[in-house]
């Protein structure tokens, strides 16, 4: 989003992202310690559970980011951005950042990525319509449960897709 606005000082609408630089450097700084960390620690990404847990880490990462973005896109079209695509951006660049410390990244250009992606959104969507509705709470809960259903399902779909072993890994060129 810097870079974006950087490039477009038009689309800062907000006083905020004056100070915008400042806050990107600074996770940048976290990621640089996870990232020193892990290595202090290499035991903590060797093995059949380190690479579930890496895959663990980033589907909820991604997942929890691209139906949060999408679900609030009207931000990203004030900045002057498709949430979609950005997040496509972010995702793809995330898996290339933690292929140099993480044992396996996520294979986020399988063509069923996106695909289940989009369910939990859709999903989500119906989960806060099912929300809003004026029925009483143990209706709703029960109007909702396909909704958590399918979306254990996809989740799990997404878990269970080959990953990439890092040092396999070659970033797409986007």
């Amino acid at each position: 989003i810097f870079r974006h606005l950087e490039k477009n000082p038009d689309s800062k609408i907000f006083p905020i992202f004056n100070f915008f630089e400042n806050w990107c450097q600074d996770e940048n700084r976290h990621g640089d310690f996870f990232d020193a960390l892990m290595k202090a620690q290499p035991k903590s990404v060797t093995g059949l559970r380190a690479r579930l847990w890496c895959r663990f880490f980033l589907l909820a990462v991604f997942a929890t980011m691209y139906v949060r973005d999408v679900a609030r896109k009207e931000f990203y079209e004030a900045l002057g951005l498709d949430a979609r695509e950005y997040d496509k951006y972010v995702i793809a660049k995330t898996n290339e950042t933690t292929a140099r410390v993480f044992p396996v990244v996520l294979n986020v250009d399988h063509p069923k990525f996106y695909t289940r992606l989009e369910r939990l959104v859709r999903n989500n969507d119906k989960l806060s319509a099912a929300d809003s509705g004026s029925a009483p709470a143990p209706i709703k809960v029960l109007r909702k449960l396909p909704f958590w259903a399918a979306n254990a399902a996809e989740m799990a779909k997404l878990f269970l897709m080959n990953p990439i072993r890092s040092e396999q890994f070659q970033p797409a060129v986007r």
